[in-house]
């Protein structure tokens, strides 16, 4: 009698447990997203609009028709501006524009994330030209000892900071969207 209560309690712990980890894996599937994101961590004095432009079709034909925008607020804190394609997109090529007001002052990059239904890649802001083709309208001060990248503001002319992708974010993007 004491073996078969023994095998019983076993046998009911074991399918508590089991629902238990199932609970776990749902509520992580609903944290992951469901679409292509790009987070940015940045720091920007002044209120903005950053944005990528993407495409579809393995070309940098950029245009306005494929472009997300975020509203970013002055502060001098860090903060996360995310930027979420919808969920049907999947981008061959990607542009990360750093803002279009022309009063800005410098923008720091502390680090940015692609992520895609839970897989992800991530660099610190100092990375970002191993995966952004540098402009050269915009000067930049990159800090490796804090992983940061900064973009200056040109005190004679405004120049949008907004960068093409190099072929090491192109492998980035194909690892997390396939």
């Amino acid at each position: 009698m004491k073996t078969n209560f023994v095998i019983l309690a076993t046998i009911i712990s074991l399918t508590f447990i089991s629902c238990k980890n199932d609970k776990k894996e749902d509520v992580a599937k609903a944290d992951e997203k469901q679409n292509f994101s790009i987070d940015l961590d940045v720091v920007a004095p002044l209120d903005d609009n950053f944005s990528v432009y993407y495409t579809e079709d393995n070309t940098i034909n950029f245009n306005g028709d494929k472009a997300v925008w975020r509203g970013v607020k002055g502060q001098s804190d860090t903060q996360k501006v995310t930027l979420d394609l919808k969920e049907e997109i999947i981008p061959t090529n990607i542009r990360i524009d750093f803002g279009i007001n022309k009063d800005q002052g410098d923008v720091v990059l502390e680090k940015f994330k692609l992520s895609f239904y839970g897989k992800s890649f991530e660099a610190k802001g100092s990375e970002f030209f191993k995966y952004f083709i540098p402009n050269d309208s915009v000067k930049t001060e990159i800090d490796t000892k804090n992983g940061t990248v900064k973009f200056l503001k040109n005190p004679k002319k405004f120049f949008s900071p907004f960068y093409y992708p190099q072929q090491a974010v192109l492998d980035e993007i194909k690892k997390i969207t396939h």
